[in-house]
C-alpha cells in the first residue's frame, strides 16, 4: 500500500519568521497532523489517543520523544576565514617580535624556550616561534649563534636541542 504523502507543514524558524509555508520538509523535525506526531518522511512516531495519552506507532505508551540535537555550523566564506586568520597570524607575529625585543634588551641570550614563556598568547601554529625569530633577527635584534641547548619544554617537543639566540640591543655593563 503506498504511503500517503505528509501534510503540509508549517514552521516558523530563524529562517522563516513571518509564518510563510516552507519547503516540503525544508529543515523539519516533527510534523504535527491532527492528533498525530509524524517524521518528515511522513512516519507516525507517536499517537495522541482517545484516554488523552501519548503512544508509539507500536502502541506503547510514551512521555516524551528524544530527538537529536541540531547541529550549528557557522557559514564562513573560506576566503573570509583565510583572511581572518592571516590578520590574526599578523597581529600575533607583532607581539611575538616586540616580546623578543623586550627579552634581548634584557638578557644575553635568549631561546625559542624563553620566548613562549613570555608570550601572552601562544600561536595557533607551533612552527611560528621560529619565524618570531627570524624576523627578529631581521630587525637586528638578534643574532643567531652555533650553540644549542635542550628545550626545557619536555611535553612539547622531547627535550630537542634549540639554538641559542644572543641579543644585539643587551645593556652590556662597560668596565672603566
Amino acid at each position: 500500500m503506498p504511503r500517503p504523502e505528509p501534510p503540509a507543514l508549517w514552521q516558523a524558524s530563524a529562517g522563516n519568521s513571518t509564518g510563510d509555508a516552507p519547503s516540503k520538509n525544508a529543515g523539519t523535525v516533527l510534523a504535527f497532523d491532527g492528533r498525530r506526531i509524524l517524521d518528515p518522511d511522513g512516519i507516525l512516531l507517536a499517537e495522541l489517543a482517545s484516554d488523552e495519552r501519548w503512544y508509539t506507532s507500536d502502541g506503547v505508551p510514551c512521555h516524551g520523544l528524544m530527538l537529536p540535537a541540531p547541529r550549528v555550523q557557522p557559514e564562513v566564506n573560506p576566503g573570509e576565514r583565510a583572511a581572518a586568520q592571516r590578520a590574526a597570524d599578523s597581529a600575533w607575529m607583532d607581539s611575538a617580535v616586540e616580546t623578543i625585543a623586550s627579552l634581548a634588551k634584557s638578557k644575553a641570550t635568549l631561546t625559542g624556550d624563553d620566548v613562549w614563556a613570555e608570550l601572552p598568547m601562544p600561536p595557533r601554529e607551533p612552527r611560528m616561534i621560529g619565524n618570531a625569530l627570524n624576523r627578529a633577527r631581521g630587525l637586528g635584534y638578534i643574532e643567531a649563534t652555533d650553540e644549542h641547548r635542550p628545550s626545557e619544554r619536555r611535553n612539547n617537543n622531547h627535550s630537542r636541542p634549540i639554538r641559542v639566540w644572543r641579543s644585539l640591543t643587551h645593556k652590556q655593563t662597560q668596565l672603566c
